[in-house]
């Protein structure tokens, strides 16, 4: 089993619908690891998806109150 591709700050941002700045501030905070490879930031999609899940709030917002 080969390894899954790892993403570019850019691919990940598009992947999570936000900045890439946001994204860099995620990552400052700790709040999303980060693999570095030499100065460049990559990220794995199961970390990613592990921030989506840790992320997810069951409070109802505007959007989805009745």
């Amino acid at each position: 089993m080969s390894p899954k591709p790892l993403l570019t700050l850019n691919e990940a941002a598009t992947l999570l619908a936000v900045s890439p700045k946001t994204l860099q501030r995620l990552v400052a905070r700790g709040d999303l690891p980060v693999i570095r490879v030499g100065s460049s930031l990559r990220f794995s999609t199961g970390d990613l998806e592990a921030f989506v899940a840790r992320s997810r709030s069951g409070v109802l917002t505007r959007f989805g109150a009745s």
